[in-house]
């Protein structure tokens, strides 16, 4: 099967009082190359590097087995765009999630203009487009969510995550 570089994302809860040990048992794991403490109704998210599916099963049964980890969902981005810029540690990052009733490549492509959007991606699933993105301060991330997206043509709903103090592997 041939590699076709798309990532996947693991949503988890944790038990209350664990999540910092959890974070620093996946920071070490080499298969995950985003590990973002979140606000809402998850307290992860991860991004495995883009590998063969098989691998990626892998690495989720690991993640499921590290103590303290209570639930994980996980989405595979299909079609989408990375926009090259560098994720950095020392500002803001969220997580978008949407749901869009028009051709989820017309809510991608007026994604694209949002300055801080580091990739977007079509996710099967109970959502449709999955995008991460990073801006000066945290009020840039939450006016955007409740400003700039419901603007957006063919979005239905949408929930953006927080994340505190994201770890990201080069």
């Amino acid at each position: 099967m041939q590699n076709q570089n798309f990532p996947a994302y693991v949503f988890a809860t944790v038990n209350n009082g664990q999540a910092k040990k959890v974070v620093e048992e996946l920071k070490n794991n080499q298969n995950i190359d985003l590990v973002a403490p979140v606000t809402g109704r998850f307290d992860l998210v991860l991004r495995i590097k883009p590998t063969m599916p098989e691998q990626i099963l892998e690495t989720v049964n690991m993640i499921r087995k590290i103590q303290g980890i209570q639930t994980t969902q996980t989405f595979f981005g299909m079609h989408g765009f990375q926009n090259g810029n560098t994720l950095q540690s020392t500002v803001p990052f969220g997580i978008s999630l949407f749901n869009v009733t028009t051709p989820i490549e017309s809510v991608i492509n007026q994604l694209k203009s949002f300055p801080g959007l580091i990739e977007a991606w079509t996710v099967p699933g109970q959502f449709d487009v999955l995008a991460l993105w990073q801006a000066k301060n945290s009020d840039e991330i939450v006016k955007s969510a409740f400003e700039k997206f419901p603007s957006l043509t063919g979005i239905a709903r949408s929930e953006t995550l927080l994340s505190y103090a994201p770890f990201f592997k080069a």
